[in-house]
């Protein structure tokens, strides 16, 4: 728990407000308990976290690094992901991984997520990123002939 503590304790109001809204629910029950108490000494209520979501100052990035486009934090992890969306890509990148994944080669790429509002800035599998709305007529009409 300390850990947790210690994280929030290095967030300001605003970035203290996004993890609330956003990342709270990610954590186990016991910590969420732990870190509503921490919210509620920083007097941190629902309508508060509201108003400094609404009235967050979009930082300027500094030279080399990078700020998360929804609470503007530059708390920011990168994790090298093994690359498994490669299919029907069009580009060079895409068609050696393509060839190097038929070979058995393993691509990695970088995953970049704010560690503040858990917002997914790069997604090489398209794990979390939206879909396009094509997609979602694509799959309102599997649905529609499937049944």
């Amino acid at each position: 728990m300390n850990q947790i503590i210690s994280f929030l304790n290095g967030l300001d109001d605003y970035e203290l407000a996004y993890f609330a809204k956003f990342k709270l629910h990610t954590y186990m029950q016991d910590t969420q308990l732990e870190i509503k108490r921490h919210l509620r000494k920083k007097e941190l209520t629902k309508e508060k976290v509201d108003k400094l979501i609404a009235a967050n100052p979009k930082k300027e990035a500094k030279k080399g690094k990078i700020r998360c486009p929804r609470c503007s934090s530059d708390k920011i992890r990168t994790e090298k992901v093994e690359w498994t969306n490669t299919v029907n890509k069009v580009g060079y990148e895409d068609e050696i991984a393509s060839m190097d994944g038929l070979s058995g080669k393993i691509i990695y790429k970088n995953q970049v997520i704010c560690n503040v509002c858990e917002y997914w800035i790069e997604d090489p599998n398209f794990e979390k990123t939206k879909k396009s709305i094509w997609h979602d007529i694509g799959d309102a009409l599997f649905h529609i002939f499937t049944n």
